[in-house]
């Protein structure tokens, strides 16, 4: 049996069945390892910490600044008190977080009735992205561009990413008005004190020492706005029966973003149209979307699949740092179908389990512990069918492992939420998904009663091995052992929002299914193909 092969039995066994090691993991390990999977009383707790933190340290709440409302994505946490203690990278996550963490309130919403959540939301999300959406063409303008020439990642001629004029449902990078500081000026050698991206400085030649923010990004995504369309296709069913006044803004937020995307080059985004359609209740827009067969599922990506099998000999295959696609994926299937077909939800079971196989492959010395993947900001790699190299070879920042964060692992606890319901309602899927698809290499070598089980371990546990961190750290840390960020600063030291809304909904999902329910079904959405 060759590396490759014995290495990749092992990633089965250690996803299904592994302890913790406690060779080279912190203390929170210890404390994880042993534990019962959560309770719902427990795990009720747990988010209900999650989300207190966020809206104590995260959210700005100034009732004077025109960003009331907004959770910045770092919370630099000795900083506290300071300045410095919400920190934004110019091209990176703020308001993708945000939308992410509207998500998990409303999750946490429906899961345990808990009016907390609903307020959140209500109070200070939705008011926020519901101003900018709606508003942005009163908001902001590319008329002037105070960007570093040169530093703008191509966003000077980027159809995609640049704002256009005035334009409504154009959501920038950041917006600001001196509450956080910039990434990129503090990492500087020259101490530049302005933007360094394309966008607006309303600083102007002030002196600038604490490298503050103050005006708004040029540049904007396609990615971005599928993470608020996802916000507002379950925000909009959430409040369509409750409050007129917002469905309706919601509704017109959902025109303006696919607008905008239309503008940007990018007019058939299926997260987006599915906002748009469940927002008019468009039937035909609905049926429009993509639907997923079992030959899609053959046919479609898989991550898993490229790294150990469909790679081009030499070829450098990075696994992915998100779940991002599979959420996209199951809120437009549902919206579609108005429940999660047999292929949908086996496409979720699959990759919910196999794609944490390629980093417990890495991990040749010490088994993963439930719940935990890659940094999203650190790539990992494949080279004809195995990594390119070990976590025992320590080829991470400061000769240690390569990090892990909190993006992936707690986003594909999410994912394994919904397979796991799935299993319940489709109990033979595994099975029938065997007779389905005859592709080569599809299938690992394991059981469907195998992969529940693995599930129940990556969701279950793995809310431990989260709660584990949280304790020692007092936060939850953008990535661990992820090296510096700053001189003389490590990405540990961050407070990242991404995570915690992961965990949030993670944590929602994996209530519904100790109480036999499922999360489609309280959308209560009408089939649009029927």
């Amino acid at each position: 049996m060759n590396r490759t092969h014995g290495v990749y039995i092992l990633a089965l066994i250690c996803l299904a069945f592994n302890t913790f090691g406690q060779t080279n993991n912190s203390g929170w390990t210890v404390e994880a390892a042993g534990k019962k999977a959560m309770t719902v009383i427990e795990a009720k707790v747990f988010m209900k910490r999650l989300a207190s933190f966020v809206v104590d340290n995260h959210l700005k709440t100034d009732p004077v600044s025109p960003q009331k409302g907004m959770i910045y994505e770092y919370f630099w946490v000795r900083k506290k008190g300071t300045v410095q203690q919400w920190i934004q990278g110019e091209g990176l996550d703020t308001m993708h977080d945000g939308s992410w963490f509207a998500v998990a309130m409303i999750n946490a919403s429906r899961s345990t009735g808990d009016p907390f959540y609903r307020d959140i939301l209500l109070k200070w999300q939705l008011p926020f992205y519901l101003k900018i959406l709606n508003h942005a063409d009163e908001l902001f303008t590319s008329e002037r561009n105070d960007g570093r020439p040169g530093d703008d990642r191509g966003w000077r001629v980027s159809k995609e990413w640049l704002l256009q004029g005035r334009e409504k449902g154009f959501v920038p990078y950041w917006w600001d008005d001196g509450a956080s500081v910039s990434l990129e000026m503090l990492n500087r050698k020259d101490k530049d004190e302005h933007v360094n991206f394309a966008g607006r400085n309303e600083w102007g030649n002030r002196p600038n020492p604490e490298k503050r923010l103050s005006g708004y990004s040029h540049g904007s995504s396609s990615h971005m706005a599928q993470d608020l369309a996802a916000m507002l296709e379950q925000a909009w069913l959430l409040v369509r029966e409750s409050d007129a006044k917002l469905t309706s803004e919601i509704t017109e937020a959902t025109a303006n973003l696919q607008e905008s995307r239309t503008r940007h080059g990018a007019p058939a985004i299926p997260m987006v149209k599915a906002a748009h359609a469940i927002a008019r209740s468009d039937s035909s827009m609905l049926t429009a979307l993509p639907a997923i067969s079992w030959n899609t599922v053959a046919a479609g990506r898989s991550d898993y699949r490229r790294a150990l099998f469909a790679y081009k000999p030499g070829e450098k295959i990075n696994i992915p740092g998100f779940a991002d696609d599979q959420q996209y994926r199951y809120y437009v299937s549902v919206a579609r179908e108005g429940t999660l077909t047999e292929p949908a939800a086996f496409w979720l079971v699959y990759d919910a389990f196999t794609l944490p196989m390629l980093y417990r492959m890495y991990c040749d010395d010490d088994p993963a512990p439930p719940g935990i993947n890659v940094f999203d900001l650190h790539p990992y790699s494949f080279i004809n069918g195995k990594p390119v190299d070990y976590r025992s070879q320590r080829k991470g920042p400061n000769g240690k492992p390569r990090p892990i964060g909190s993006r992936f692992g707690p986003q594909n606890m999410v994912v394994c939420g919904w397979g796991l319901q799935a299993l319940k309602m489709y109990p033979d899927l595994w099975i029938k998904a065997q007779q389905q698809i005859t592709a080569n290499n599809f299938f690992p070598t394991i059981s469907g009663a195998e992969v529940k089980a693995a599930l129940e371990k990556e969701l279950g546990q793995g809310l431990l091995t989260w709660e584990a961190i949280f304790n020692q750290y007092g936060y939850i840390p953008t990535g661990i052992g992820a090296g510096s960020v700053l001189p003389g600063v490590n990405w540990d030291e961050f407070s990242d929002t991404g995570g915690y809304a992961h965990l949030i909904s993670a944590c929602a999902q994996w209530i519904l299914y100790l109480e036999d329910k499922r999360d489609w079904e309280l959308h209560r959405i009408a089939s649009a193909t029927k």
